[in-house]
C-alpha cells in the first residue's frame, strides 16, 4: 500500500510555515512560505512558489549533505536517483 497523501487544491499560502511531505500542492501558489521537508514523497502539480525556504529536516538535511559531498569530492561523477 502507499502512502497515504493530503491534497491541497488551488489555494494561495502567503508567510506561511507549510509541510512538503505526503502531501499534493496542485494549482497553488506559494508565496515567502517556508516550507519544511524531511524526505518523504509529495507532488507539486502546477503550483508556483515565490521568494520562499526550503527548509530541510532529518533525513533530509542528510541526503542533502551527502550530495553537496559527493559533488565536491568526485567530480565528473553523476548522482543517479532509481
Amino acid at each position: 500500500m502507499g502512502p497515504q497523501y493530503i491534497l491541497v487544491e488551488g489555494k494561495t499560502f502567503v508567510k506561511e510555515p507549510l509541510t512538503l511531505d505526503n502531501h499534493v500542492f496542485k494549482n497553488c501558489t506559494l508565496e515567502r512560505c517556508q516550507i519544511y521537508y524531511s524526505g518523504g514523497p509529495f507532488e507539486l502539480i502546477d503550483t508556483h512558489i515565490t521568494d520562499s525556504e526550503l527548509i530541510l529536516n532529518q533525513p533530509a538535511k542528510n541526503i542533502y549533505s551527502a550530495i553537496q559531498i559527493f559533488k565536491m569530492k568526485s567530480p565528473g561523477s553523476t548522482i543517479v536517483a532509481e
